[in-house]
């Protein structure tokens, strides 16, 4: 079964192509000026936007909002779909959001105590996977933790030990003390001919414990750990994250 069968994106590239040559407004959502058409095996160019949900850790929660993006496209390698970022790039932006409370705990802009993590990408742009008949998207990340007292180099996760976020549509099946979560597809939106209202979750992933926060040596990673739980054992964290998925034909001109 070729890429775009398995997708089941014939009908909705050809909807999307009319909408483009009827001359409708390209909006900041979707974005596919840099989807790597240079590569001839480039099929599909894709842009997942978040715009809503959080990742919680041992009842610990962190909002997500509109700070991650999937850019690029998809390339048919043998009966599969591989990522391939947008051009110049790995296809995964994330901006930094704010960790409640910074490192004491409590919300109050005590000088020092302010914390923001940023999701960055383990690994190459292939590591992403995105399924097209469910929107779904597994994606290896570490969280960069960024403080004046923490110092350069904290982070949550590593290039050896990652978050492996398995973010489904469907039903998880977790294990205990975690119970099932469901994620849901959204609707075609007919105006811009993208999916909106997607629902993606997992609470299947563990979190590993922080290193190198303070001066990059680790002085207090304990701090880090005791503050978010960390480690934490797989069942004990979650992610639900709202997000908007636009898909088109490569070769479709916009």
């Amino acid at each position: 079964m070729n890429l775009l069968k398995k997708a089941g994106l014939a009908a909705t590239t050809a909807a999307i192509g009319m909408c483009a040559a009827s001359g409708a407004a390209q909006a900041a959502f979707p974005n596919y000026v840099d989807c790597p058409r240079e590569d001839p095996r480039v099929l599909v160019c894709v842009d997942i936007q978040s715009r809503t949900g959080s990742l919680t850790i041992k009842g610990f929660s962190v909002p997500i909002g509109e700070s991650l993006n999937i850019r690029g496209g998809l390339r048919a390698v043998g009966t599969e779909a591989e990522f391939v970022g947008a051009t110049g790039t790995n296809g995964f932006f994330a901006r930094p959001i704010q960790v409640p409370g910074g490192i004491l705990g409590i919300d109050f802009p005590i000088p020092g105590n302010a914390v923001t993590a940023r999701a960055t990408l383990v690994g190459p742009a292939s590591n992403i996977k995105i399924s097209t008949t469910d929107f779904g998207v597994t994606v290896p990340v570490k969280l960069k933790l960024s403080n004046p007292l923490i110092g350069p180099g904290c982070q949550i996760g590593s290039d050896d030990n990652p978050v492996v976020l398995r973010l489904i549509t469907g039903t998880t099946n977790p294990p205990a003390p975690a119970s099932p979560i469901s994620g849901r597809i959204g609707t075609l939106d007919p105006v811009t001919r993208t999916f909106r209202g997607n629902v993606n979750v997992d609470n299947t992933f563990a979190i590993p414990g922080a290193s190198r926060c303070g001066l990059g040596l680790g002085l207090i990673n304990g701090v880090i750990n005791l503050k978010l739980g960390l480690p934490s054992a797989a069942g004990n964290n979650e992610m639900i994250i709202g997000n908007d998925v636009g898909l088109i034909g490569a070769r479709v001109a916009i």
